[in-house]
């Protein structure tokens, strides 16, 4: 079990200004064999809420997973008061206020019933569908990476699909639509808006992400290079961060956001 970072090594706090934007798997849970076995500590949901509550419902969860799998695997109450930015940006679950984005297609059926036939020919191979696009995992079998993503890059060519590298798996998905759209698109609006971004995750489809939030004056810190103990030490964080807001007090934590545009 890896041991946890003192918190002295970990990235400062923010402050009650703060709207949280956090990837999922190898951010907020580790990341297992199978995107079905993933185990997701019994407090997540409760520190989700916390901070929810203590950042005025500035607290997004920004994944690859599809949005009903994400809504499970967080446990989100309903009403749910933090917001989901599923499928790397392109469905938005958002807080009251926030418009939805324009909705894509999805993949033609024929691509959806080759992938399924390509993954069973090569017992090892996962196929997750999502609303948008679908993935294929090779975890199991590493040394089918390349042509998996060869296969996928071959039928996204020339059409309005592009292929994503993941964790063990590459991903088909919409153009036009990623992590850093999403955030945009939230930090216009309340309870978002005025509100300085960071942004947290652990690959290269939360680049996007920490690339908007810094821009607009936020931070973007990616596991494990900043939380070398992984989510463990990313939930730890949030933890202080929690118990630090909640010391604070609501006056602290109203009235505090900074005039939009000015991060």
């Amino acid at each position: 079990m890896t041991q946890q970072t003192a918190p002295s090594d970990l990235p400062p706090l923010p402050d009650a200004r703060a709207a949280l934007f956090l990837d999922f798997d190898g951010t907020l849970i580790d990341i297992a064999a199978r995107p079905d076995a993933v185990v997701v500590p019994p407090d997540l949901p409760v520190l989700l809420g916390r901070l929810s509550v203590a950042l005025g419902g500035a607290v997004a969860i920004v994944t690859g997973r599809g949005l009903e799998v994400a809504r499970a695997l967080t446990g989100a109450p309903e009403p749910c008061p933090w917001s989901f930015a599923a499928e790397h940006g392109t469905v938005l679950a958002a807080t009251a206020g926030i418009p939805p984005l324009p909705e894509p297609e999805g993949p033609p059926p024929a691509w959806r019933e080759a992938a399924a036939a390509f993954a069973a020919s090569r017992p090892g191979l996962l196929l997750e569908e999502k609303k948008y696009g679908f993935v294929l995992h090779f975890r199991a079998v590493p040394e089918r990476a390349e042509e998996t993503t060869a296969f996928l890059r071959a039928m996204a060519e020339g059409s309005a699909f592009q292929v994503i590298p993941a964790h063990a798996a590459a991903e088909l998905r919409p153009k036009g639509s990623d992590k850093g759209s999403a955030v945009a698109w939230m930090m216009r609006y309340a309870p978002f808006a005025g509100r300085v971004p960071v942004f947290i995750g652990d690959d290269v489809t939360d680049e996007d992400g920490m690339r908007v939030a810094r821009a607009q004056g936020g931070q973007g810190y990616r596991v494990p290079e900043r939380f070398p103990a992984g989510p463990a030490d990313v939930r730890a964080w949030l933890a202080r961060l929690a118990a630090q807001l909640e010391a604070a007090g609501p006056a602290a934590n109203s009235g505090t956001t900074i005039a939009a545009g000015a991060a």
